[in-house]
């Protein structure tokens, strides 16, 4: 009897595929390679349980549509992560050194980008934070933040400047 591999299924495909970078962002996000590892699992695990209604899977899919959705879940899913902390501080780990491996992204940005959303993160409401992370921490154009967000290039502008406006209010608080 001859052993004959199975193809493997299109989900299979899309996590072989789209888990290291949504990992990687998960990780610039929250600083920690056990809650990135958490979070880009969530985010797979909801892709599986959207079935039919979320993205299309195969090899006909857009990939552009799958690596958005999964953008925009990971995205939602790292800021409630990052709340959770906050409301329920826990020690970060000592030393994780994975967490020091290089990534597309210098660690001190990171740290700063990661500090800054803490900081804000009661004060911007949740679509507004998520446009400023997909572009000013991930680096997203406004059309590719707003494919992710799944809302106009207009809207991600307004977004940004409306959280630009709220920060040149808060930096008037402070300095006060």
């Amino acid at each position: 009897m001859r052993f004959v591999p199975t193809p493997p299924t299109p989900f299979q495909e899309a996590y072989a595929r789209f888990f290291p970078p949504i990992r990687a962002k998960c990780r610039r996000l929250l600083g920690s390679s056990a809650d990135a590892e958490e979070v880009a699992q969530e985010a797979f695990v909801r892709l599986w349980q959207a079935g039919t209604s979320g993205p299309e899977l195969g090899h006909d899919s857009d990939v552009r549509t799958v690596m958005a959705w999964l953008y925009r879940t990971c995205t939602r899913l790292a800021i409630d992560a990052l709340r959770r902390r906050l409301r329920s501080p826990r020690p970060e780990p000592a030393s994780d050194s994975e967490d020091r491996l290089p990534c597309a992204v210098a660690l001190e940005d990171s740290m700063a980008a990661r500090s800054a959303i803490l900081a804000l993160h009661a004060r911007v409401p949740g679509e507004e934070l998520e446009a400023v992370i997909l572009c000013r921490v991930d680096g997203l154009a406004h059309a590719e933040a707003a494919e992710v967000l799944d809302v106009s290039e207009r809207t991600v502008r307004r977004l940004l400047e409306r959280f630009d406006a709220g920060a040149a209010r808060w930096r008037k608080e402070f300095t006060s």
